[in-house]
């Protein structure tokens, strides 16, 4: 093909952000919160269009088509008050139910011009060149089509689950070529998604932000207590009779089952509800996959929406020996949508079958930034000598030296990793062996959860010393959890879930980011071990970094002794260090 395809793809729902594909390739995604620095933002992305565009080096005239996520989304004020439609039960679901078919249309109708007006604005572009894709499609092509290559014309099992998107929540698909294939699909009101996040809202958290932490407490439960206070979950949501989706368990929907879940969890421990919950979550999942395998008899899978974003339970999955092969999609929930949006309408358009030219080798999508913006930002912020500054010569082996003698180090160099994990560009590191720097990060900057563990960054070359990967899934995205290793978890202690000694790995490749496999290869020959703890760079509430400007400041404001930034290795005057 010797025409260049533009492709912008838009999410404009929680966790909004833009996405640009060039001839099926993805050349930028950046999510809306790096650019506003407010969390999970909701919206319409213009910021992060103008960035992918930018990074992309194009204008909007030359964009071939801008397409859409989801066929409908609600408007962001609706996205940004969640009590209203959350903390509601049966008499809520019975007055809805009372609402006239035409008024769903209208409403539909009214936000789809409101979405075709405001890219018109925005970009200038004809109205013909805005198109959209279905919620759980885009979903589901993010991960079919950035998945490693696989034999042509090879059939592939995709499956999509969240809380619920244009009138779904899990899908069932067959992929093969550029053709999905849907089998099945479940209504939004059996959702198993929207059961995590009203128990995630009921236990005072952050819907669509803290899952992790109810995943990351489940280890704590009692197993017993936790599979008994499971009990009314079963009774609220069940697999459909041919295994292909998930069925109401009797008259209420999932979308109105708070008040069901308050009454049902009145006095139980949150440690049992989290496990509870979880377990459920895993109970369900594995069933379901299990019946689908079994259905069209097709073991190599690949998955998308906000529920794989459960490590624990894609664990699970993976060990099934009904599986030979899981793919699970980066950053799975909706910040994924505007790459599956744009991929799909590109493989539609172009009629192409080869999709290694969409394979995600790396995530590092985001923008880079000039040894000047790096150095005006340090004199921005610090003026004279409040910090001392060098440019090692190899700025690889000086960060692992740092580690290696303990000290914790934050990194924004090159281009910013796209999702929800930190992957080294934007990271927090430090040695993994020593249990106590978990405490120490929290207390310098991350103010985590006391239950929540780090994670570990591995050396390819390291892995099995840590954790066996018998199926070769190539764990490079901080998708799946292992059991690690009991020889090796001395080594990541610090970067492992300490309950159940399960770790969350990335696998770091001298491809996929040769600086950062330059930082562990250096730091195993100071201490003979490949592994080092990884978190993001942020301070507790805010998205992570991304400008040299944000990294200074959060630097700055945290008790964080050393920030390699580029090329310069800003280190706090020895009397201020944490």
């Amino acid at each position: 093909m010797n025409d260049l395809i533009h492709i912008l793809g838009i999410h404009d729902g929680h966790n909004s952000g833009a996405t640009l594909a060039r001839n099926g390739e993805v050349i930028a995604s950046v999510s809306e919160e790096r650019l506003t620095r407010r969390k999970n933002e909701v919206g319409y992305p213009e910021k992060a269009i103008e960035e992918v565009l930018r990074i992309g080096g194009i204008d909007a005239a030359e964009l071939d088509e801008v397409v859409y996520a989801s066929l409908f989304m609600h408007a962001r004020q609706y996205l940004t008050d969640l009590e209203p439609w959350y903390k509601v039960g049966l008499t809520d679901q019975r007055a809805a139910a009372q609402q006239p078919e035409s008024y769903r249309r209208v409403i539909f109708e009214e936000r789809k011009r409101e979405r075709i007006e405001q890219v018109c604005r925005h970009l200038d572009v004809p109205e013909d060149r805005i198109t959209f894709v279905e919620h759980h499609l885009a979903h589901l092509a993010a991960a079919y089509y950035t998945s490693p290559q696989r034999q042509p014309s090879q059939p592939v099992l995709g499956l999509t689950c969240d809380g619920a998107g244009d009138g779904l929540c899990a899908t069932v698909s067959i992929c093969r070529d550029n053709e999905i294939e849907r089998v099945a699909a479940t209504d939004r009101h059996a959702s198993l998604g929207k059961i995590y996040s009203r128990a995630t809202f009921l236990m005072g958290m952050t819907p669509w932000e803290h899952e992790y932490k109810l995943m990351g407490l489940a280890p704590y439960a009692d197993p017993e207590r936790a599979g008994r206070a499971a009990e009314p979950l079963r009774k609220l949501l069940k697999l459909r009779e041919d295994g292909l989706g998930f069925a109401q368990a009797g008259v209420l929907s999932t979308n109105y089952c708070y008040e069901y879940l308050r009454t049902s969890f009145e006095r139980v421990r949150f440690d049992t509800i989290a496990g509870a919950v979880q377990r459920f979550t895993e109970e369900m999942l594995v069933g379901w996959v299990k019946a689908c395998v079994a259905h069209t008899g097709i073991r190599d899978l690949v998955c998308g929406g906000g529920v794989f974003m459960n490590v624990k339970a894609n664990m699970l999955i993976a060990q099934l020996p009904e599986v030979r092969s899981l793919y699970v999609m980066p950053s799975a929930a909706d910040e994924s949508l505007s790459i599956g949006a744009a991929l799909h309408r590109f493989y539609q358009r172009s009629g192409v079958t080869d999709h290694r030219q969409s394979v995600l080798e790396n995530l590092y999508l985001g923008g880079e930034f000039s040894p000047s913006e790096e150095e005006d930002a340090v004199k921005t912020q610090f003026g004279g000598d409040a910090v001392s500054v060098a440019q090692p010569n190899d700025m690889n082996r000086a960060i692992a030296e740092l580690l290696a003698k303990g000290e914790i180090v934050a990194s924004c160099r090159g281009r910013m990793e796209w999702g929800a994990r930190a992957l080294g560009n934007r990271s927090i590191l430090a040695g993994a062996e020593d249990y106590r720097r978990v405490d120490r990060i929290n207390q310098m900057i991350k103010k985590r959860d006391f239950w929540m563990p780090f994670a570990p960054s591995i050396r390819a070359e390291s892995a099995e010393r840590y954790f066996e990967d018998p199926k070769d899934l190539k764990p490079w995205f901080m998708t799946l959890a292992f059991p690690g290793r009991d020889d090796g978890y001395p080594d990541l202690a610090a970067g492992s879930h300490p309950r159940d000694r399960t770790i969350r790995p990335q696998i770091v490749t001298r491809e996929a980011n040769p600086d950062y496999h330059e930082v562990i290869s250096h730091f195993d020959e100071a201490t003979g071990r490949g592994v080092v703890l990884n978190t993001s760079f942020n301070l507790h509430g805010e998205p992570i970094v991304y400008t040299p400007s944000d990294a200074v400041r959060v630097f700055a404001q945290s008790g964080l002794d050393h920030l390699a930034l580029g090329s310069l290795l800003v280190s706090k005057k020895k009397e201020d260090r944490f």
